[in-house]
C-alpha cells in the first residue's frame, strides 16, 4: 500500500508517494537521491544512516518513512553551506577523525546533534 508524505530534506520540501513499508533511509537514498546517509548494518547499530530528524539525531534504517510525514531532515550534506564544510565536518578533516570514511557523514550528524543538545544556552553555533 502506498501513502503520500511530505519531507523537508536539507531545506528542500519533497512531496512523495511511498510504500508504507519503506524505510526513511531507503526513501532518502533511492527516491530523493541523498547519498550522505549510508546503509551500513541495516539493524540500527552502526550509525552510518544517522541524520538530524526534527533537530534530533536519529538513525533512519529502521524508521518507516510514513511515520515521519512532515518531518525536517538534515543530512551531513545539508549541514554544509555555500561549498564550505560545517565546523564539525571540518574538524573531522583537520583531525583525521575517520577511517575508511563510509560512516563519517553519520558520525558528523551524530556529533553535531550532541553538540546542539549539550551546549550551554546562549552559545553560538
Amino acid at each position: 500500500m502506498d501513502a503520500q508524505i511530505t519531507l523537508r530534506v536539507d531545506g528542500e520540501l519533497r512531496a512523495l508517494t511511498v510504500d508504507t513499508r519503506a524505510t526513511l533511509l531507503d526513501v532518502l537514498r533511492e527516491r530523493i537521491g541523498v547519498t550522505s546517509a549510508k546503509k551500513g548494518c541495516d539493524h540500527d547499530q552502526c550509525g552510518a544512516c544517522t541524520v538530524l530528524l526534527d533537530g534530533r539525531r536519529a538513525t533512519t534504517c529502521l524508521a518507516f518513512a510514513v511515520a515521519h510525514d512532515g518531518a525536517e531532515i538534515v543530512t551531513a550534506a545539508g549541514l554544509a553551506g555555500d561549498g564550505v564544510l560545517h565546523p564539525v565536518a571540518q574538524a573531522f578533516v583537520d583531525h583525521d577523525a575517520f577511517q575508511c570514511g563510509y560512516c563519517t557523514p553519520g558520525q558528523i550528524c551524530l556529533a553535531w546533534g550532541c553538540v546542539r543538545r549539550c551546549r550551554p544556552a546562549g552559545r553560538a553555533t
